[in-house]
């Protein structure tokens, strides 16, 4: 069991088959809306907060899983804000928790996704390791008024999952956003840097 933590608001867990193993889980298995679930999770978040800090107690979490097919998951958790009371001392996850699947299965790109970087460098590094593992949809780039870079993608939608073993990285670097939103803020408040092929243009910098 391996904790990265991102930033102070999200952490991301690697569990390996034998991790999950320990509860006596598969990651097929895992539903929040089972107890051995629930139990697995706690105990998790009790582990990460004494292993590097972070602590969401009485938080709102968001729980994304991405299970992979070697039997292991992982899983990052992002801290929303405070929980009501009453759904902190129930033990109510008061968040959405997703489980689900997902293997890329063609090279059919569906949708179009949004991604928002702190900094150059990490947009770079993103289109570098995409470009690396031969992404081919389409590419956009953007900064905003904001200081803050954005990275369009074709197929990733920022809203679905991702297949853990390509594009689960960029949660590393950068935030996912919602497309349309961020749209209508860049018209306005935002300056092109690549309109097109923005992946392979960037990762040569």
């Amino acid at each position: 069991m391996e904790f990265i933590p991102i930033n102070d608001t999200k952490l991301k867990i690697i569990l390996s088959k034998s991790d999950l193993a320990e509860f006596d889980l598969r990651a097929d298995e895992l539903d929040y809306s089972n107890t051995e679930t629930k139990r697995m999770f706690w105990d998790i978040i009790g582990r990460a907060k004494r292993s590097v800090g972070f602590n969401c107690d009485g938080m709102r979490v968001l729980v994304q899983l991405y299970t992979c097919r070697d039997g292991g998951c992982e899983m990052f958790i992002s801290s929303l804000g405070d929980a009501c009371r009453e759904c902190y001392e129930s033990e109510a996850l008061p968040s959405s928790f997703h489980c689900k699947t997902m293997y890329k299965k063609d090279k059919k790109y569906l949708k179009e996704g949004v991604f928002c970087f702190e900094s150059l460098e990490w947009l770079i590094t993103v289109c570098r390791r995409l470009y690396g593992i031969g992404y081919s949809g389409e590419s956009s780039a953007y900064i905003g008024d904001d200081r803050r870079f954005y990275l369009f993608l074709d197929g990733l939608d920022a809203a679905e999952y991702m297949p853990l073993d390509e594009y689960s990285f960029i949660c590393e670097y950068g935030e996912s956003e919602n497309t349309d939103a961020t749209m209508g803020f860049l018209c306005e408040h935002g300056k092109e840097i690549c309109h097109t092929r923005a992946v392979e243009t960037l990762s040569a910098l």
